[in-house]
This record gives structure tokens, C-alpha cells and sequence, in this order.
């Protein structure tokens, strides 16, 4: 969704780099991108299409990106034994897939995936990149869709591989392994919690905590805490770790700001005192974030917070994900005016 600058930079030289290998399917969905990612395609990657070499879906439905449901889809529309998950802004390298086959024939109980974040977020932006049996994706009933925003999904489709008994080869050769390097503003600027946030408050809770509260559009917040001053901090480049997510509802009454506990219990009132200025009954102040940068770090370590307590609730109960199905919903296959359901 909205990544077509990306798109035009690696998908030509991907199919290029993998030409010498067959069978092999390049599967690229549209997910609901506003950008001009329908017509590029149409019209200049018709001679892929036709030669079965790029298979493209059209979903125009989503309004958001959402991370897991559009990777699933994805997944689903794939035909090949073996899938391999490229982000839109990843250079799959000269030669990929023909060594993706051969480490699986030699490791056939294995899936592949690059190592873990290395020092100076080395290798962050390839973290997507994984490699698995068409078979074992479906046993898992994919990613789990409860991860609605940039963060977790895959380190939690990797956890329940490992449960399942698959061993993990890291992908080690870093020609397999670049990409376009990006701020971290783009990873979030389609996702559910960017398109749905109202106003982000902070204010002080003691010492060096501040209390932050997401006001949505749809009259629900989210409040957390976070480990450090934000009314003073001036980088918005440091992870922020939020934590103790609590949650409810909240309604604009004379000018005031109600929130109320998920039970329906009163729980604050703010009250404007000038721009971009709030105060509480018991005399606390809150401001209105306006820093874009600060914004935007925020949501993204919300998301990566949010991530990692389903992968955390997966690994202790390995319970099955995604009960109601997975990937589902309704695509145009390659320019055609007939829906393929997914069920």
C-alpha cells in the first residue's frame, strides 16, 4: 500500500536478478494503494504478466494497511511449494531463489529468514524477508492477523515455525540482504493506528514518566506510559518503549474531554487552557503533541509494543491463530473485472 516509489526500483531488477530460475511466480498485491501503483503496473509490466512470470491482485477494499491480513493474502495467492515473503523496498539479489531451492532441498525441515537486528538497526529492513513451505504456512494458518500494524508479525510467524519444528537458517550473504533505506515515518504511514488517531497527548506522571493518551476517531483512547520526559525530549530517534497499555472510551462534553475505563467508570476529564494546552481536575497539565517526528516514533514503538505482546501470548499458550480464517477477502487477478473470493 502506497510503496510504488519502491516498487519501481526493485521489482524489474528482482524479476531480472531471478530470470535464469523456473519454475518461479513473482505474486504482487495491491492492497488497496492509493498511489499510482494500478496504472504502473498496467502499464509497464505487462510483458511479466503475460508470460506468467508476475502474477498481479488488486484488492481495493482496505482503507489502512493492515500488516498480517495483507501478507496473508499474499501468501494465499501464491501457487509455488516454497514462498518467500519480499517487502516491497527489498532487493531479492542475483540468484535468490535458485539458492532459496537448494537450501531446502538440502534442509527440507528448515525455513529461511535473516539474522536478528544487529547493531545500528543492521538488517532492519529486511527483517520480512522469509522463506517458507506453502504447506507449513497454511498448517499455521499464516501470520497472526490480531498484529494489525508494522512490528512482531514476523517474529512471531518465525516462533510458531520453530514450535512446529522447523529449524531456522539464516539467510548469511548479504547480496541477498539490501534495501532501501528509509525513515522509519514510512513503515507506519498506512497502518490502523496512523489512520485512526485523533490527538496524542502527553503529560507528566513523576519523576522522568510521562503518560501518554491516543485519542481515535472513533471515541476511543488508549493510555501508556513511557520512561522518559517527553515534554522535554528533543530526539525523536530514541526508542520510546511504551508500556501498561489500559484502554476505554471518551466523549466531548462543553468543551471538556471525557474519558472513561472500559467498564464505564469515570476516569479523567481534561479541560482546554489555551492552544494545544489541557488540564486535568487534579491540576495537571497535558499537551497536544504538534511534532510530527515525535508523533510518528511514538505510533511506530506502539505498534512494535503491541506486536510483541501477541508474540509473547502465542509462545506461552500455543494456542492456534486466526480462528475465523486468515488472508480472506475479495481481488482482481491481473486487470480482470471478475472477484476471486477468498473464503
Amino acid at each position: 500500500m502506497n510503496r510504488t516509489m519502491h516498487l519501481k526500483e526493485t521489482l524489474q531488477r528482482n524479476i531480472q536478478d531471478n530470470a535464469g530460475y523456473s519454475p518461479l511466480e513473482f505474486v504482487l498485491l495491491n492492497y488497496g494503494s492509493a498511489d499510482d501503483l494500478h496504472e504502473w503496473v498496467q502499464n509497464t509490466l505487462g510483458s511479466y504478466i503475460a508470460s506468467g512470470r508476475l502474477v498481479y491482485f488488486y484488492n481495493p477494499e482496505p482503507t489502512y494497511f493492515h500488516m498480517s491480513h495483507a501478507k496473508n493474502m499474499a501468501f494465499r495467492l501464491a501457487s509455488g511449494d516454497i514462498l518467500c515473503s519480499v517487502d516491497a523496498d527489498n532487493y531479492t539479489g542475483a540468484g535468490f531463489t535458485a539458492y532459496v531451492n537448494r537450501t531446502f532441498n538440502e534442509e527440507p525441515a528448515g525455513f529461511l529468514s535473516p539474522a536478528g537486528i544487529g547493531p545500528g538497526k543492521k538488517w532492519w529492513d529486511v527483517q520480512g524477508r522469509i522463506c517458507v513451505w506453502n504447506e507449513d504456512f497454511h498448517t499455521l494458518r499464516g501470520y497472526d492477523e490480531r498484529v494489525m500494524d508494522y512490528g512482531y508479525e514476523d517474529q512471531d510467524f518465525k516462533g510458531r515455525l520453530i514450535a512446529l519444528g522447523r529449524k531456522k537458517i539464516i539467510i548469511r550473504d548479504p547480496v541477498y540482504l539490501q534495501a532501501i533505506h528509509h525513515d522509519d515515518a514510512l513503515r507506519i504511514a498506512s497502518g490502523f493506528s496512523t489512520s485512526k488517531i485523533k490527538d496524542l497527548l502527553v503529560g507528566h506522571y513523576y519523576e522522568q514518566t510521562s503518560e501518554v493518551i491516543c485519542l481515535r476517531h472513533d471515541f476511543t483512547f488508549e493510555r501508556f506510559f513511557v520512561d522518559r520526559d517527553l515534554l522535554h525530549y528533543e530526539s525523536t530517534q530514541a526508542d520510546l518503549h511504551p508500556k501498561r497499555r489500559y484502554a476505554g472510551t471518551y466523549q466531548l462534553s462543553d468543551n471538556n474531554i471525557r474519558l472513561y475505563r472500559e467498564n464505564g467508570a469515570a476516569y479523567l476529564q481534561l479541560t482546554p487552557q489555551g492552544k494545544d494546552i489541557l488540564l486535568t481536575k487534579d491540576n495537571r497539565l497535558f499537551h497536544r503533541v504538534t511534532s510530527p517526528a515525535l508523533l510518528n516514533n511514538f505510533l511506530l514503538q506502539r505498534a512494535i509494543y503491541l506486536g510483541r505482546q501477541v508474540f509473547f501470548r502465542n509462545r506461552k499458550q500455543h494456542a492456534g491463530v486466526n480462528p475465523e480464517g486468515y488472508g480472506r477477502g475479495k481481488v482482481y487477478r491481473n486487470f480482470s473485472g471478475e472477484a476471486l473470493l477468498l473464503p
